[in-house]
């Protein structure tokens, strides 16, 4: 039997509409203010990356500055993500548990320390995401891609995220709590004092009330777990929002961001992304013994479609390159028909719309994560460096395996594309349309 009407309830159906809007546009306001009073602060008017540079850095003198409590390692406002952590809090879009998880996190966190250091009593429980010595935790994207997910589950079992990575590097060696975010750090003193309190239990169920402590190193199916809440439960993608809750660059990684992208001429999302993962260990290519040369004419196969499905999704743009293997990078940029394209249109003046690819410096390549036997920070810094600025694009393009999939989700999620692997596309030869618009 259907139920009746509720008298009023249009009404407060509308009221409801109306409240939500005006909050959509109150948080654009908010966000144009903030921008506007950082463009302000720039001494360097005449540089056409002063607003690359303020979006990327929060406009501040590149300085760490001292957290409350125990962590010295949370950024300050010069090491911030594009997005800052105190703008994502008044997103309307943002579910509400994220906002009161947040602040509970916080509370909760100082509640246990204080207890631990007077000798008081507490009733604290923990999640932690963690790549101990003797852990085998995968590479930077297994490790970090399962972090939106952890958040979720953390707010439905009472517990408080935290990250420890003792391999390659300390995780702080490149992403940093933001100010105003999700404090994850665990310090030496707060190590001695949760290893005190017994087990980490890795793997222990998270709703067993009896565990203080339960731990996990990846979780292959949480990127897929929470795709779905977003889709069916909330109706926008918050994947980017939480993930720079908990994340941001450190300083050594901000300067060279904004190094990279300064002299790239890289405006966050003005330009996209292409990754190839050419080393990804299926059909017969082996991590450990391959050759760009032995696999280079599969590799040109990817990266020309790869290149064509960004120009695809985003007309007329840079399009930054990266990958796992630097030959793959080089033969983009130094001898595709691409590169020729463009040499055409640059030197010779032979035609004015190119694709233009721009990346790093490639000299080195990339270190994975799980496999390399450095245990220097700065060999693995390309690898987070590479995740930031696809992440500040518009657009990303990427094939196999989940590094790219997180510079996708990083970007938005809304505008992504599969090069190859399951569920990707041939995508239509750019400069052949390129041409079609010279010619008309």
């Amino acid at each position: 039997m259907s139920r009746p009407l509720r008298r009023g309830g249009g009404v407060r159906q509308k009221m409801a509409r109306y409240a939500f809007g005006f909050a959509l546009a109150f948080y654009a306001f908010s966000v144009f203010v903030w921008q506007h009073r950082q463009l302000k602060r720039l001494n360097d008017n005449d540089d056409p990356l002063s607003a690359a540079k303020l979006a990327f850095m929060g406009g501040q003198p590149m300085t760490l500055v001292s957290a409350k409590g125990d962590n010295a390692t949370v950024a300050g406002n010069a090491v911030l993500s594009h997005r800052p952590a105190h703008l994502i809090l008044k997103n309307p879009k943002l579910p509400d548990w994220v906002k009161r998880y947040a602040a509970w996190h916080a509370r909760q966190r100082a509640l246990y320390l204080d207890a631990k250091r007077s000798n008081g009593t507490e009733d604290v429980k923990f999640i932690i995401s963690r790549c101990l010595r003797e852990d085998k935790c995968g590479g930077a994207s297994d490790r970090l891609q399962d972090m939106p997910y952890n958040i979720l589950l953390a707010n439905q079992t009472d517990r408080v995220l935290l990250v420890r990575w003792e391999k390659p590097s300390p995780l702080e060696k490149f992403l940093v709590p933001p100010e105003f975010g999700i404090d994850w750090t665990i310090s030496d003193e707060m190590k001695d004092m949760l290893e005190r309190d017994g087990g980490w239990n890795l793997r222990g169920k998270e709703t067993d009330g009896r565990l203080k402590i339960v731990s996990t190193t990846r979780r292959d199916s949480a990127a897929p777990i929470f795709r779905k809440y977003e889709n069916e439960e909330v109706g926008h993608k918050i994947y980017h929002e939480i993930f720079r809750l908990l994340f941001s660059p450190s300083k050594a990684l901000a300067e060279r961001v904004e190094t990279t992208m300064k002299s790239l001429r890289l405006v966050p999302h003005h330009y996209s992304s292409v990754h190839l993962r050419v080393k990804y260990p299926v059909r017969g290519i082996d991590e450990h013994t391959f050759t760009f040369q032995k696999h280079k004419k599969q590799i040109t196969q990817w990266a020309t479609n790869a290149v064509n499905c960004a120009a695809e999704l985003h007309p007329n743009s840079t399009i930054y390159v990266s990958s796992d293997n630097n030959d793959t990078v080089g033969y983009l940029l130094e001898e595709s028909h691409f590169a020729q394209h463009y040499i055409d249109a640059a030197k010779h003046k032979k035609h004015p719309l190119v694709v233009k690819l721009v990346a790093r410096d490639y000299s080195n390549e990339n270190e994975h994560v799980a496999f390399s036997n450095n245990q220097e920070a700065d060999g693995f810094m390309n690898v987070f460096e590479d995740l930031m600025i696809m992440g500040m694009g518009r657009c990303v393009a990427h094939g196999v395996g989940g590094y790219g999939r997180l510079g996708a989700a990083l970007s938005g999620g809304e505008c992504a594309v599969a090069h190859r692997g399951p569920h990707s596309r041939i995508c239509s030869d750019a400069l052949a349309r390129i041409q079609t618009k010279i010619n008309s």
